[in-house]
């Protein structure tokens, strides 16, 4: 088996979450998120104010979103054994990860191109693409509750004395995809617990992503190690 790469990948979720955080709320200074209910000027006048920090936060964020493929990689090298030679799940994981990556990376460039040219585009223009960036950053939930739901059935797939992932860990995954679904209804609030810096949309989904990304990465990597032992 290839433990290095398996390891490196599984190591590079981390480097992702690092990334993203430098980028959109370090640098950026983005943390809380802006506020939804700031008008076409507003959003204007940050883009000018903050353009060199913007610029270098979103090619910082966009770099950061790459590796939750490679991240996603070492997850379903291990649901494929879980799975043996016909390993859907396993794939269904690793699609819809792309999906994570672009409402990462789409927004990115979106919010890149705003701080290009920010004294000459209109602040309407401005604000309506504005939107359209926390809205899929934020909201974008759909990939991730698929992914969720592929891990934690593959994970309970598992028949062996001895499971590579603790069964727990695949009721965590359902959980967690459920506490994405808040997400649903953001579009309707620009103020509140479900608008896209709100209780419920944000900071309660914001913290169960940390968790499962602490979770994932100790017991991928505890089963990478595990899978070297038994092909010596």
């Amino acid at each position: 088996m290839n433990k290095s790469a398996q390891l490196l990948c599984a190591h590079s979720g981390l480097l992702f979450a690092v990334l993203m955080a430098v980028g959109i709320f370090g640098i950026a200074g983005w943390l809380p998120p802006q506020d939804p209910s700031l008008s076409a000027t507003d959003v204007a006048s940050l883009f000018q104010r903050e353009q060199t920090r913007i610029r270098i936060g979103m090619t910082v964020l966009a770099l950061a979103s790459v590796f939750w493929w490679s991240f996603s990689a070492a997850i379903a090298t291990q649901l494929r054994r879980i799975e043996g030679r016909n390993h859907v799940l396993a794939g269904a994981q690793l699609a819809s990860a792309s999906g994570t990556v672009i409402a990462v990376l789409l927004p990115a460039y979106i919010w890149l191109a705003l701080s290009y040219r920010p004294d000459t585009t209109p602040p309407e223009t401005m604000q309506l693409l504005n939107d359209v960036c926390w809205l899929s950053f934020v909201g974008m939930y759909p990939p991730a509750l698929l992914q969720n739901l592929a891990v934690g059935c593959g994970i309970l797939s598992d028949q062996r004395v001895a499971p590579i992932f603790p069964r727990w860990v695949g009721f965590l995954n359902f959980w967690i995809a459920l506490l994405f679904a808040p997400a649903a209804i953001m579009p309707f609030f620009k103020s509140g617990p479900f608008a896209w810096d709100g209780l419920l949309s944000f900071w309660i989904p914001a913290t169960v992503f940390g968790l499962w990304f602490i979770v994932m990465s100790i017991y991928v990597m505890k089963a990478v190690k595990q899978q070297a032992l038994e092909t010596q």
